[in-house]
């Protein structure tokens, strides 16, 4: 799932940290070592699943800065503000303070683990609850008893 960090309605790809295998078939430099085919190394970076979604989209970045979105702007003078600022102020808007909390949130580092094996062997197998029970079927009777018959 994709992680991103939000500052005055600028979307931008939160920082990751996973470890991945170079399947490359090539040895690869990353973070000044010398990776080899099927080695393990750690990633750090922006997130991969952002970053997919930013290329599946052609952007690099979603959403619009709202100081100078044409749309909130009227917004705004329609609610009898004269500038983004008065209207910042009247609802105790800190730039500050979301300029820190995005500094604070960009360096954070989302660890993705690797998901359950139950919960993939689950999805496979699906579901049975014609009983009222969840049952689970599909060949993992060991870890999914199924009743007879089903």
């Amino acid at each position: 799932m994709p992680s991103f960090n939000s500052r005055e309605g600028v979307w931008l790809a939160a920082k990751e940290r996973v470890a991945l295998h170079n399947y490359s078939g090539k040895t690869k430099v990353i973070n000044g070592k010398k990776v080899k085919p099927g080695e393990p190394y750690i990633y750090e970076g922006d997130d991969r699943a952002a970053l997919l979604e930013f290329h599946k989209a052609g952007v690099t970045q979603f959403g619009e800065n709202f100081r100078t979105n044409t749309e909130f702007l009227q917004a705004i003078r329609n609610m009898g503000f004269d500038s983004v600022d008065k209207y910042l102020e009247s609802i105790r808007y800190n730039s500050e303070e979301v300029a820190k909390r995005f500094e604070k949130e960009s360096a954070e580092i989302t660890q993705h683990d690797i998901a359950k094996k139950v919960e993939a062997i689950q999805t496979l197998g699906g579901k049975d609850t014609a009983s009222g029970k969840v049952l689970y079927k599909g060949g993992f009777d060991e870890m999914f008893p199924v009743e007879a018959g089903r």
